[in-house]
């Protein structure tokens, strides 16, 4: 049997799971992590936490605290609650509520609360399936039933794939969010490398980079290092005006003659153009959504911003955004054909959507999955054609 053969049949077994065991096995999850406990405390002051607080709130679930490692922000107030560091949080509400881990990359916090003899630590991904009535913009994570009854589409992503690598990855992503068993999955790569793996991409002083995303230029930075400062332009899109004012202040630090190659645009990427509604949080979350919210933002096709450009390289991080963002663009990318990196971890569903929607696009394009981070975190897609291929 190849190994080819190994990573689909292991992705057959676990796509066959019957659907009411996989309710029961969410069911069993949320009462072994909370052990009867009805009261939540929620670790982690950022992001993450902050979306379990939402969800929480209006589940009806009682939050008693948050806890958190930031001295800078125990003893103080968020979202209305106080913020206890984890020993004080362990000691006063340790038997009678359960501590969801609302932190990205949560194996070390979550040992951390065991260490401090926490007895009911919960995942966020339990969580979520609990209580996803009511989770909102809720990043990665799908309830195990939803992700079996989807299995053609699940086998169709996985065979888009190119290599050997990107098909273990892809089969042990299914599995783990089936199980929660996150040790299923391949040792991440360094997350110096991405958007620019080594082993699948080589630039030249020729790129034109096409970041999407563009937040405070920390995509920049690395591209910058990966050329030696040697490229042809950089056209970096971000709606976010705080983010901006960052990406601008970043340029504004770099020689003259390179700033000339730099062009900032303030629009958000979609597949149509036109006034969207955008959550702008002055973080790297920023994204577009369907009701009305802080602001309006601009919204454009690549095909349309694009126009007359040839770029080489395009890069995606764009919180959810990705799949209308490459149905605008495939004129663009047809006749530029760029390297694409496009990152998959915002909806659990991009796994096996992204590769099919790029492949659709550009069938002889090389497509690789690489992880650099925990869980389905930092996970991103590589679309090469194969002129450039290493």
């Amino acid at each position: 049997m190849t190994n080819v053969d190994v990573h689909a049949r292991a992705l057959d077994r676990v796509l066959s799971s019957s659907e009411d065991d996989l309710r029961r096995f969410c069911a069993a999850a949320f009462a072994r992590c909370s052990g009867g406990a009805k009261k939540a405390v929620i670790f982690g002051c950022g992001a993450l936490g902050s979306i379990v607080f939402a969800g929480a709130k209006r589940a009806q679930v009682d939050v008693v605290a948050f806890a958190d490692n930031n001295r800078a922000l125990q003893g103080r107030s968020f979202n209305g609650l106080s913020v206890m560091s984890p020993e004080e949080a362990i000691a006063e509400h340790g038997e009678h509520a359960y501590f969801v881990v609302g932190i990205f990359n949560a194996s070390a916090p979550s040992e951390q609360l065991r260490r401090l003899g926490c007895q009911r630590v919960m995942p966020y991904s339990v969580f979520y399936w609990q209580f996803r009535h009511s989770m909102q913009d809720a990043p990665g994570i799908e309830v195990p039933d939803q992700i079996v009854h989807r299995a053609d589409e699940v086998r169709a992503g996985y065979d888009c794939l190119f290599d050997e690598r990107s098909r273990q990855e892809f089969a042990a992503q299914v599995a783990s969010r089936l199980s929660l068993d996150f040790g299923r999955l391949p040792l991440h790569d360094d997350a110096a490398h991405i958007y620019f793996p080594p082993d699948l991409i080589r630039l030249s002083a020729n790129e034109v980079f096409v970041d999407c995303g563009a937040f405070d230029g920390d995509s920049i930075c690395l591209f910058r290092s990966r050329t030696s400062g040697s490229y042809a332009r950089i056209f970096a899109c971000e709606p976010d005006e705080t983010n901006r004012a960052r990406l601008i202040r970043f340029i504004h630090g770099l020689s003259p003659e390179e700033r000339t190659r730099i062009t900032v645009l303030p629009f958000a990427l979609g597949d149509r153009d036109g006034v969207m509604h955008f959550d702008a949080s002055g973080t790297a979350g920023s994204h577009l959504v369907t009701v009305a919210a802080t602001q309006a933002v601009e919204c454009r096709r690549l095909d349309t911003l694009l126009d007359g450009q040839a770029p080489t390289f395009m890069k995606m991080d764009i919180e959810g955004a990705e799949p209308d963002a490459l149905s605008g663009a495939f004129e663009v990318m047809r006749r530029a054909r760029p390297i694409l990196a496009v990152c998959a971890y915002h909806k659990s569903e991009h796994l096996w959507t992204l590769p099919q929607i790029m492949k659709a696009a550009l069938p002889d394009y090389q497509i690789s999955l690489r992880r650099y981070a925990e869980d389905c975190w930092e996970t991103v897609y590589y679309a090469i054609p194969p002129e450039r291929a290493i």
